[in-house]
């Protein structure tokens, strides 16, 4: 369903006009404009993932297995959401909606992200898991230094230093803590999640910087990987 309501903020005559969308309305739209599309779903964004025609789009786009029943799970067909004389849409056109190219990256690729990135977004979690409501929104985790264990090592550990980044002193005094102890809390578990990560010692050194309205900063957020 789609509405919307306008409203004459003028003291007399005041007047609310609503206009409502029925989803057989709107699918007949949408076939005048699109009228070779394959199929018109009627879906609820507001209803997650679980709605019947976000997972009857995800079967669709995916290929399968068993687009039909996807469609069936929607309840009887709306006129207008397949082609004329269609019921449904089958396995094997669905599959040639996007056909299968060639892989991007090696098989045996994991990632194409850096060290540096999963330290940040393992400490960044800390933070959530830590601070939860009292977390600023604004936070940034940079990791500015990474060394790792040379081969000869007797006792292998990834040094390790990392900034967390706010727009506020206000903001630093909720992160640091009283006595320093909210950020002596996050980096000793977030020096145990690093340790589990990469499978070895990791000796964290972690510190709160004030970098002021970053977020409005172009150049900051190019360098933080916000933007190209």
């Amino acid at each position: 369903w789609g509405s919307s309501s306008n409203k004459n903020e003028g003291g007399e005559g005041e007047e609310e006009e609503e206009k409502t969308i029925t989803v057989p309305d709107a699918i007949a739209r949408w076939r005048l404009l699109l009228p070779n599309a394959l199929a018109i779903i009627p879906a609820s964004a507001s209803d997650g993932p679980n709605d019947a025609g976000v997972e009857a789009l995800r079967k669709l786009l995916i290929g399968g297995p068993d687009v039909p029943k996807a469609f069936r799970d929607l309840g009887r067909p709306v006129q207008g959401m397949f082609r004329e004389g269609v019921k449904t849409v089958e396995d094997e056109e669905a599959k040639n909606i996007i056909p299968l190219g060639p892989p991007l990256y090696d098989e045996d690729m994991l990632t194409d992200r850096t060290e540096r990135f999963f330290a940040s977004e393992i400490i960044r979690s800390v933070l959530f898991e830590k601070l939860g409501k009292e977390l600023p929104y604004c936070c940034e985790v940079r990791v500015t230094e990474f060394k790792e264990p040379k081969p000869h090592d007797k006792k292998p550990i990834i040094r390790m230093m990392a900034t967390i980044f706010v727009e506020r002193d206000s903001q630093k005094g909720i992160v640091v803590g009283k006595g320093g102890q909210k950020v002596k809390d996050v980096g000793i578990v977030a020096r145990e999640k690093l340790e589990s990560f990469f499978q070895t010692k990791v000796h964290l050194d972690l510190s709160v910087k004030v970098d002021k309205d970053w977020r409005k900063d172009k150049s900051k957020l190019k360098a933080y990987g916000y933007i190209n």
